[in-house]
């Protein structure tokens, strides 16, 4: 009798996870989603805060000119699904309903993809603004002076640190909140 009302070891590590990776999606929020390189050097980046602006609106999030306000909506839900996961699993541990085992198998199913969506969507935008510095130092060379000797590395739109921190926080939550709610 007193084995069934003890919670796993596995739930509660999983739930530390889900916890350390809410965090995780959190402060990748924070941080730059893109980021402007010059042969390998980063000059400036971008956070989801700069791409919404002042003045969002779901109509604005669904218009297919809108990209950057689709990739910063697809950033900001897959932090809020994680963090959602994680009180859904802090019910699951406190109450022992079946019905809440299923609700965080499907809610961090959705997290993980959210967490793939988002990525996926900013990696798919900025791909194709890059090119190599050595072509860019022809260019630029003929028109501003010391740029000429440009040579190597990457330049152009890149994916910053937030964007693979936020991805990487909502796959990881959904995943452990799934495991833990498997284990039985």
């Amino acid at each position: 009798m007193a084995r069934k009302n003890q919670k796993s070891a596995l739930g509660y590590i999983c739930l530390a996870l889900v916890a350390i990776c809410a965090i995780v999606a959190i402060v990748g929020v924070t941080q730059n989603w893109t980021v402007f390189d010059i042969g390998g050097e980063e000059v400036t980046g971008s956070t989801l805060k700069d791409y919404i602006g002042e003045d969002i609106s779901w109509d604005k999030v669904f218009d297919s000119g809108s990209t950057s306000t689709t990739m910063a909506a697809l950033g900001y839900l897959a932090a809020a699904a994680v963090c959602v996961v994680l009180v859904a699993y802090i019910l699951k541990q406190l109450f022992t309903n079946g019905l809440f085992r299923v609700i965080v198998i499907l809610l961090g199913v959705v997290t993980m993809a959210a967490g793939v969506a988002a990525i996926a969507y900013a990696a798919n935008q900025t791909s194709g603004l890059s090119t190599s510095t050595s072509d860019l130092g022809g260019i630029l060379g003929s028109m501003v002076e010391g740029f000429e000797n440009l040579v190597g590395g990457s330049t152009g739109v890149n994916l910053g640190i937030g964007c693979y921190l936020t991805s990487i926080g909502a796959i990881g939550g959904g995943l452990f909140a799934v495991v833990g709610s498997i284990k039985r």
